[in-house]
């Protein structure tokens, strides 16, 4: 809290008032003074109290959402006292990637702005205002801190506290379609199925057979006996199963303080993110790497290959929650987890450039018998290196996924 300053000058006019209406013996002036001495006793009761059992609070309707989404932000200020406030102020700080259209913001920051909200309150009273946000980019945001300041109706004294960030707004990428990303709908990575029987994919049913002493009864496909009056058991696939591992390099250039193009790393997230919903949807284990710093995760993002709805929803937070700044380069990563993937897993490298590290890294796991999909968000005039073996997507520049992202 911060006092006014101007009740003491206050007081201090008020006794040379009285002090005058004395010497001169004038009931006009003595009045005047004793008007000022209310005013003035009023004016502290706000300075002091004003404050007191105040409470301002703000809230999302939901705390997750994608980005080009809207949301719904409710604030909300409590006078618990029998003083009523004539004048609150709220400042409050909100991160320029919750656009709030219908408001009027201030400047505060490259990454953020003010909202200037006034309030005049009763005793007892309780309001609340709703504003709609969209999130236009992903991240984690909060708002706040916000400053409440209130003072008295004359303006002579305020007094300011300051409220803590609120709770966390956590933004998905967006999520599209293969062919909204610029890949193919059909095949996008090759055969992911597995050359081998060792591994049977159980949500894959290639056909049905009698059932043999020995198979598992969790196989028995029970509509087939049912018609045909004799055990049956299902037929599965080769495993798909085998899956597949994202991994997103956040470096915009060969080294990570050459800096940041944060067109490039949305466009990233965006293909990753849809990678990885179009993996969950096809019933294919998938996994999520990246070398960025992870907001209150950690220095990298590492989600091993898995099926289900909880694998989609960390690897979605895990990309919204990630952000540049990590000193560890994308092809050390590769080093230390792709050799911890099953024989077969079917890599799928986003990436804005291609350095001789990276391409290396590259042709070491489609070597190892890890088919390697590289997909670039830069411009087509960016050299790539020869990637024998290794399938390559462009999918970048001005007129890229980017801009079309933006566009939706």
């Amino acid at each position: 809290m911060r006092p006014g300053g101007r009740s003491g000058l206050v007081w201090l006019g008020v006794a040379g008032l009285l002090l005058l209406a004395l010497w001169l013996r004038t009931g006009l002036l003595l009045l005047v003074a004793a008007l000022v001495a209310l005013v003035a006793a009023l004016v502290a009761l706000w300075d002091r109290y004003g404050l007191s059992r105040l409470t301002y609070d703000r809230r999302f309707e939901q705390g997750r959402c994608f980005a080009g989404e809207t949301v719904t932000l409710t604030v909300s200020l409590t006078n618990r006292k029998l003083l009523p406030l004539t004048q609150v102020v709220v400042d409050e700080s909100v991160p320029v990637a919750l656009r709030l259209a219908s408001q009027t913001m201030r400047f505060q920051s490259r990454a953020r702005e003010r909202l200037r909200l006034r309030f005049s309150m009763g005793w007892y009273q309780r309001v609340e205002r709703r504003f709609t946000l969209q999130a236009t980019r992903r991240g984690v945001y909060r708002l706040g801190p916000a400053a409440v300041t209130t003072g008295d109706p004359f303006g002579w004294a305020e007094r300011s506290m300051e409220v803590p960030p609120s709770d966390a707004l956590l933004v998905y990428p967006r999520v599209l379609s293969l062919e909204e990303v610029g890949l193919p709908a059909r095949r996008p990575f090759g055969d992911l199925a597995s050359r081998d029987r060792l591994f049977a994919d159980p949500l894959r049913v290639a056909g049905v057979r009698e059932y043999r002493p020995g198979d598992p009864l969790n196989q028995v496909h029970w509509k087939a006996t049912a018609a045909a009056g004799r055990l049956q058991v299902k037929l599965l696939d080769p495993s798909a199963s085998l899956g597949i591992a994202i991994f997103l390099n956040t470096w915009s250039f060969d080294r990570f303080w050459e800096g940041d193009d944060t067109d490039a790393l949305e466009a990233g997230a965006t293909l990753a993110a849809s990678i990885l919903h179009w993996a969950h949807e096809e019933g294919l284990p998938a996994g999520l790497y990246a070398n960025g710093l992870v907001y209150e995760w950690g220095f990298s993002l590492r989600l091993p290959p898995a099926r289900g709805e909880g694998v989609l929803a960390q690897g979605l937070e895990g990309l919204a929650r990630l952000q540049t700044g990590s000193p560890q380069p994308l092809w050390e990563l590769m080093a230390l987890e792709v050799p911890a993937l099953p024989y077969g897993t079917s890599l799928v490298v986003i990436t804005r450039q291609v350095g001789a590290e990276l391409a290396g890294a590259v042709l070491r796991a489609q070597r190892s018998g890890r088919p390697v999909t590289l997909v670039v968000t830069a411009a087509a005039d960016v050299a790539l290196p020869e990637l024998p073996g290794v399938t390559v997507y462009r999918v970048g520049g001005e007129e890229g996924l980017h801009g079309a992202v933006l566009a939706r």
